[in-house]
């Protein structure tokens, strides 16, 4: 079983015991994995006896024979730490050696991913300090111990008097320069939960959502900002990023504050074919590493997506619209000013497209074989997924009506309109919106989950005709909406985007059916997604599990992953049908029962939902 610690953009992969013995195991600071291979060697060989950890400890203990005790504490905070604690049980004096061995290797993310044939890094030698890198871009390594030094090996020998206590530590201090040394700020949220529910199982699963978020939470000068999850994406992703604060909206608005600050400060400027950056375009991906802050890697950030800067504007008008937080959109007109732009650009020839770059497709189900026409073969490119331009309209709309630019209100609501009246002629098919129109402008007549992020945006006129085929058999499983009707030819239930099913994804739709008034569907699809989580391991949600009826992990999934955590306080939302306009509304779904704290214009609000509704100030 992988242990995972996180903590304001570090974290690190271990074993039970507490050794890295794993592929992705190691000590991982902002991209950098800094220490691998670190493994604690004991004489007499201790058993192990169990585990216990949180995102910000691991304790692993061990019984040495019947004399004594090992205690091996993990710690994440800055730096990493261990700590041995060795008990003398017996009544004679015990002696015990140590030898500790690890690897400094300050190894870029993308080279232990193996990205486009990266090689994994070379071990450093050095006497307790290394470094790798550009003056510029140096990463450093410091290791602090109370052990004897032999090159890269610590070993201790200790006599422990009868009912005595032995200790050791190891401590590995990471330091880093450049961009990532700028915005990372040491100024930590507080987060305290919001919501109160009548199970005890189900307080656990927000208990655990928040030490989730808790965990990957970047602290920087614009802000908290969510990382998108472990152990592959610990940086900021511009969707990710953005979904998540606008699940956490009600209940921590910081975070959207802190998302619109940042991604404003990485906004695109130029035309860069490498990087596909572009005036306006908000980024897909924004990695610290060194090889992405040196531009050897595209990464720093890249910008190859086509759904990241519509959201962003949405987020704006959404934020402002919970918080009437004049202040930070009048700051952020510009960026706003420059992503609508974008927007318009982009719909001159009718909708939003792509065509495959790094990313082989550019909406939120980005693998390469995600987005598939009824064959099941890949779509011809350029490809306008139907969702897209869905935010598209979300986003002129919002722009419009609470005068987020500095562009005419007006025009930009009648461009929304007239993407309306063309989106509802050109993607309305069968009695549900297609996946996507591909290069010959043809309509792919795939049934998926992406036509259920519609109802949020208020792009669809026919939300009821959605809402009914989201929840058909093909669609719905006991455990969530699936990415892909199980009829579809591409189906696989075990597949990144073609069958199985993303929380987040359902917490979308469950936010739009509660946006056309259909809160009791909004509930049900809570439920099953509750009902999941409690029957996961620590009841965390992952990125994604299987389509089936059965609950069936998928390897390859991100867990911590921060939308999915995010995700449960969406579904109260929904649940609760909370609105944010010139007042604050709550037409909870009948059979609701939740106790939850939100924040509205700056102020605190009580909301007691069970049998009836109780709206009152803090």
């Amino acid at each position: 079983m992988r242990v995972t610690l996180s903590n304001n953009g570090a974290f690190a992969l271990t074993d039970e015991e507490g050794n890295m013995t794993g592929k992705y195991h190691g000590f991982y600071y902002l991209d950098t994995r800094f220490v691998r291979r670190a493994i604690l060697r004991v004489k007499p060989e201790p058993e192990f006896i169990g585990a216990s950890s949180t995102f910000r400890e691991g304790v692993s203990y061990f019984s040495i024979g019947d004399e004594g005790i090992l205690v091996r504490r993990r710690t994440l905070d800055g730096s990493y730490s261990e700590e041995l604690s060795i008990y003398n049980a017996s009544g004679e004096p015990l002696s015990v050696e140590v030898l500790y061995t690890y690897e400094a290797v300050i190894e870029d993310i993308f080279q232990v991913r193996g990205f486009m044939g990266l090689r994994e890094g070379i071990a450093l030698r050095g006497e307790g300090f290394y470094s790798r890198g550009s003056e510029r871009e140096e990463r450093t390594l410091r290791v602090e111990s109370n052990f004897t030094r032999e090159g890269e090996n610590l070993r201790a020998g200790i006599e422990i008097p009868p009912g005595g206590k032995g200790e050791l530590f190891i401590r590995f201090v990471p330091g880093i320069s450049g961009k990532a040394s700028e915005i990372v700020s040491e100024e930590q949220i507080t987060l305290e939960n919001t919501v109160f529910t009548g199970s005890t199982a189900l307080n656990g699963v927000f208990e655990r959502a928040l030490e989730n978020l808790r965990a990957l939470t970047l602290s920087t000068v614009y802000g908290p900002v969510p990382l998108a999850g472990i152990p592959y994406f610990a940086c900021p992703f511009g969707r990710d990023a953005i979904v998540t604060s606008l699940f956490l909206l009600p209940h921590y608005p910081d975070y959207a504050r802190g998302t619109l600050r940042l991604f404003a400060s990485i906004q695109g400027e130029k035309y860069d074919p490498k990087s596909e950056e572009e005036p306006g375009k908000i980024p897909h991906e924004f990695r610290l590493g060194e090889l992405a802050q040196s531009g050897k890697v595209p990464f720093g950030p890249y910008y190859g997506t086509v759904d990241a800067t519509p959201l962003y504007v949405a987020l704006a008008g959404e934020y402002l619209r919970w918080s009437g937080d004049e202040k930070l959109i009048d700051e952020l007109r510009p960026n706003v000013t420059r992503a609508v732009e974008w927007i318009l650009r982009n719909l001159e020839d009718g909708y939003i497209t792509y065509v495959p770059g790094i990313l082989g497709n550019k909406g939120w189900k980005d693998s390469r074989d995600a987005i598939v026409d009824e064959s099941g073969k890949p779509a011809k490119p350029p490809i306008a997924l139907v969702e897209v331009q869905g935010y598209a309209y979300w986003a002129l709309k919002l722009a419009g009506e609470l005068g987020l630019t500095n562009l005419d209100s007006k025009t930009l609501l009648g461009e929304a309109e007239k993407l309306r009246k063309r989106f509802n002629r050109d993607f309305w098919v069968d009695g549900y919106y297609a996946l996507a129109l591909d290069g010959d402008g043809k309509a792919l007549r795939v049934v998926s989950s992406n036509m259920g992020h519609l109802l949020l945006t208020g792009i669809a006129e026919h939300g009821e005709e959605i809402a009914e085929r989201l929840f058909k058999p093909d669609m719905l499983s006991r455990h969530g909406i699936r990415t892909l009707s199980s009829k579809e030819k591409a189906y696989n239930p075990f597949s990144y985007h073609r069958g199985s099913v993303w929380p987040h994804d359902n917490a979308l739709i469950a936010l739009g059916l509660a946006r056309i008034g259909r809160t009791d569907l909004a509930k049900e699809l809570a439920e099953r997604i509750f009902e999941t989580a409690k029957l996961m391991p620590e009841k965390e949600l992952p990125e994604l599990y299987g389509g089936l009826d059965e609950l069936v992990p998928v390897p390859r999934a991100n867990s911590p992953q921060a939308w999915s955590a995010a995700s449960v306080f969406a579904f109260v939302t929904a649940s609760l049908g909370m609105e944010a306009g010139e007042q604050l509304t709550v037409q909870p779904a009948e059979g609701v029962n939740f106790l939850v704290r939100v924040t509205f214009r700056g102020r605190g609000y009580m909301i007691r939902a069970n049998g009836g509704i109780e709206v009152g100030l803090l």
